[in-house]
């Protein structure tokens, strides 16, 4: 009987170490990261990048985090990230948008129950995962400045420049263009045609001119010295720029127009700058 005794209780011993093996091996240690991805895979300027990871603990995860920066500066902008209700053990994080050509450079950072640190990837901030920002397909357009006091005749007519904010080239084919006094007249038994654009490239951040006579073809308007406005519809007929200076007297060879190129704050230059960037305009 005591050998009997003895065997059992041995037995319990080994059972009882043998558990404390276990749990120990299953239970203490990092995080495991797997399965990171980001979408979209290329982004556009205009996108954010959301990485999702999966991210497994058995005893729980306190904090999971994602760093993100451009590659060019030293310092890492931390997120938290979250579980997703919907799917077991994964989470996400987004990295907002940047522009065109920056390489972001990225990583995770798991802290589990027993404050255990687990990262992605494994040597991180030394590794860092990365992805370079693309060209935006969103096509931005603005009137940019006009010109209202020319000669109208070809010698120096009126013009009006268009900026493509777009960091793609926009072709303004089927674009229409009109003023203030065609706008007035839609619609009515004597009203005058909108002008329909030919192919006109503008180069990513470029401009362009449109004057009363462009390449030898005479629009149908001017522009007033004492108030107009100038629109433009993409070939949908969808209203995508204009410029309203209805109020705005520009007598003296002034051109009226925003500075900077493409923003809303809008302004006299006693200079004007034809087909070039408004930024250092007067």
């Amino acid at each position: 009987m005591k050998i009997r005794l003895i065997v059992i209780t041995i037995l319990a011993v080994i059972i009882i170490i043998a558990t404390a093996c276990v749990e120990d091996a299953v239970f203490v240690g990092p995080a495991s990261i797997s399965g990171v991805s980001g979408t979209p895979v290329s982004p556009q300027s205009t996108e954010s990048v959301v990485i999702k990871a999966k991210i497994t603990d058995l005893k729980g995860v306190t904090s999971a985090k994602l760093y993100y920066k451009v590659s060019t500066v030293a310092t890492f902008t931390a997120v938290d990230m979250t579980s997703l209700s919907s799917e077991q053990f994964m989470w996400v994080g987004t990295i907002p948008p940047f522009a065109k050509d920056i390489k972001v450079e990225y990583y995770i950072e798991v802290t589990n129950i027993d404050n255990l640190n687990a990262l992605f990837p494994a040597n991180a901030p030394t590794a860092k995962a990365s992805y370079i920002v693309g060209a935006s397909t969103l096509i931005k357009i603005f009137v940019n400045e006009v010109f209202p006091d020319g000669t109208k005749d070809a010698t120096d007519p009126d013009w009006v420049e268009i900026y493509n904010d777009s960091e793609i080239p926009v072709d303004l084919a089927g674009y229409f263009f009109y003023d203030e006094g065609i706008k007035i007249t839609l619609g009515t038994a004597t009203k005058k045609p909108k002008r329909v654009l030919g192919s006109i490239m503008i180069p990513p951040k470029g401009f362009t001119v449109i004057a009363t006579e462009y390449n030898g073809e005479s629009v149908t308007f001017g522009l007033s010295t004492t108030g107009d406005a100038m629109y433009i519809e993409n070939p949908n007929g969808v209203l995508v720029a204009t410029l309203d200076f209805n109020t705005i007297v520009t007598t003296g060879k002034k051109s009226y127009g925003r500075k900077p190129d493409g923003s809303n704050t809008l302004m006299l230059f006693n200079t004007a700058t034809k087909g070039t960037s408004n930024n250092n305009a007067n």
